[in-house]
């Protein structure tokens, strides 16, 4: 719970004095790959280094470290066609904890991974909110990204995502995902209508005053994070507060935490992912799931904007905190995709 308090904390600290423009760096991929890549020969050499005793874990780092996600999820293909075995499955059977997961990232594609992390954060006894939040904010700029994980926690669970979180997440905190998973595609580049903006506003004034948080949801959640970023704006410059203070202050707990993090998304998503690895790492412990997921993720697409942001944010680079803050063939995974 403190850990939780801290991280809200924190967030909160994104929105102020930043401009609220969205928008979702490209050409921020980390990874460099080689200008010709045999993949026949990858799935050979990592074959090799789980075959017989022990396992070259470090073959395996340098492999899938240095392709890019489609050239990884082809290296898969070619693995299963030619050893009658799932890379996946075989990595699973060849290594453990936090390194296999950071590994089982990426060799499948990224919505089976989040749909999996968020069947793991519900199955079992109790459910971890935080990790719901996180996998639909790594998502959220991505529309088919979010299709794709509705559809393998679908197909591989036999029940829908919605109908799962249903059963484990009390309203309002509820609907908040549930809308999330619905939203439309939306055009960010396309022009805001600030006419539309100017009502929203005036609807937020009344349902704010009501305590109306179920209508609070239902009309962000059927944005564009262009027009929720222009509605913060304008919450600012008519009411001179931020709009998430005054959300938080008539929230507590899990609803609190997803609507102030989707804010955050619509202000400024690689500022929001930055301060949610300061918050993995920050503190007695280490939130390895967190870690493991933005950085995995996010390799292929702007983990370069965002570790420029981090370096600039906090005392200690991005690459010392993961150093000092996680060990062995994990450590060497995630530093090689930074």
């Amino acid at each position: 719970m403190l850990m939780m308090e801290r991280q809200l904390a924190t967030i909160l600290i994104v929105l102020v004095g930043v401009s609220h423009s969205y928008e979702v760096a490209i050409g921020g991929s980390t990874i460099e790959e080689p200008s010709s890549v045999n993949l026949v020969q990858d799935a050979e050499i990592l074959e090799d280094a789980m075959s017989g005793w022990g396992t070259d874990e470090l073959v395996i780092i340098s492999i899938l470290t240095n392709r890019a996600y489609n050239t990884r999820l082809r290296i898969a293909n070619i693995y299963k066609s030619k050893y009658s075995d799932d890379l996946w499955e075989e990595i699973k059977s060849e290594t453990s904890g936090d390194f296999r997961t950071a590994l089982k990232a990426l060799v499948m594609p990224e919505a089976r991974f989040l749909a999996e992390e968020m069947r793991n954060a519900m199955k079992g006894w109790g459910t971890n909110e935080d990790t719901l939040i996180l996998c639909l904010m790594l998502s959220l700029p991505d529309y088919d990204t979010v299709q794709g994980i509705k559809d393998y926690y679908q197909t591989i669970y036999d029940t829908s995502l919605e109908d799962a979180i249903e059963d484990e997440v009390s309203s309002p905190f509820q609907e908040l995902l549930v809308e999330i998973i619905k939203r439309p595609k939306f055009d960010e580049k396309a022009e805001v209508d600030e006419e539309g903006v100017k009502a929203d506003y005036n609807d937020m004034i009344e349902f704010i005053d009501a305590r109306r948080i179920v209508d609070i949801v239902y009309l962000l959640t059927s944005r564009s994070l262009s027009h929720i970023s222009m509605l913060q704006e304008e919450y600012y410059q008519e009411q001179g507060v931020e709009l998430y203070t005054v959300l938080e202050s008539i929230t507590d707990h899990h609803i609190k935490d997803g609507l102030v993090s989707f804010m955050s998304v619509a202000s400024d998503y690689p500022r929001y992912c930055a301060y949610e690895l300061h918050n993995s790492m920050d503190g007695s412990g280490t939130d390895e799931g967190s870690l493991t997921r933005i950085i995995t993720t996010r390799a292929d697409k702007d983990l370069k904007v965002i570790k420029t942001l981090y370096d600039e944010m906090f005392d200690k680079s991005l690459y010392q905190a993961i150093y000092d803050d996680t060990s062995g063939d994990y450590r060497r995974t995630l530093l090689a995709l930074l």
